[in-house]
């Protein structure tokens, strides 16, 4: 990078803390409906379409945007070390709550080894041109978006994966799950990682972009505000849910 370009990454465009911001908010949405199916025994298809496919979108949308902002952080070690730090909480919590639908490797446990890869990956990436480099890192997931499943994705779909793949803990980390893994919030590294590295490829159409006014106004503050708390807003708000939920069942009349 040179230093024009470093200047322009220590920016902070709000845009981006904006779609955070309304990342998290839907995020909040989907695990009260979580919560009610969990908890109070609500009717909901929360695991077939369209409520699959929105829980998906909240994700990728986080993943996205924490793939553009590792171009733009000061340390991805230090993120990454306080994501998995969370992430293990967040497992130990929910296993002692809930341990049938333990969070195992959720969107934290993805981020954070995400960070931690990402320097690796990074020679590679800055060679790469950034817009070819993110419609390529986006057909990789769509093509291993069915991995878990045990296949590939259209055009490659005929190709069924190796039982033998799907084996344990550590394979499911990558994307493999065997047939009794059970996680509330599933992230592996295939095929997640690819929108990772496409998200980084945007964000240096972004940083290149950068001295254009749009980029760096405001449009709504509150939004913005959200985003830049988002990673105490994730860790807060389930347990705040927990709570609500338990007191409504403690209230209910008999």
């Amino acid at each position: 990078m040179t230093q024009s370009t470093v200047v322009k990454a220590a920016r902070r465009y709000p845009f981006l803390d904006e779609l955070r911001g309304a990342a998290i908010m839907m995020m909040i949405a989907y695990h009260f409906l979580y919560d009610g199916v969990v908890f109070a025994g609500w009717e909901i298809p929360l695991f077939s379409p369209p409520l699959s496919v929105w829980q998906d979108s909240i994700g990728a949308l986080f993943i996205l945007l924490s793939g553009c902002v590792s171009l733009l952080t000061r340390s991805n070690l230090k993120r990454g070390l306080r994501c998995l730090g969370a992430a293990c909480l967040i497992t130990a919590v929910t296993f002692f709550l809930i341990p049938t639908v333990a969070d195992w490797f959720g969107v934290l446990h993805f981020l954070g080894c995400a960070m931690l890869l990402y320097p690796l990956v990074r020679p590679l990436l800055e060679r790469v041109s950034p817009l070819p480099g993110a419609v390529f890192c986006g057909v990789l997931f769509w093509i291993t978006y069915p991995v878990n499943q045990g296949a590939l994705g259209w055009p490659l779909s005929w190709i069924k994966l190796p039982s033998f793949f799907y084996q344990n803990f550590a394979t499911a980390i990558l994307g493999f799950p065997p047939y009794n893994f059970v996680s509330s919030d599933y992230y592996p590294l295939l095929p997640w990682i690819f929108l990772f590295f496409c998200g980084n490829l945007l964000g240096r159409v972004l940083v290149r972009q950068g001295d254009r006014p749009a980029l760096l106004r405001s449009r709504s503050r509150p939004l913005a505000l959200l985003g830049q708390h988002s990673f105490a807003i994730y860790l807060v708000h389930q347990p705040v849910l927990y709570g609500l939920f338990l007191l409504a069942r403690r209230i209910r009349p008999l």
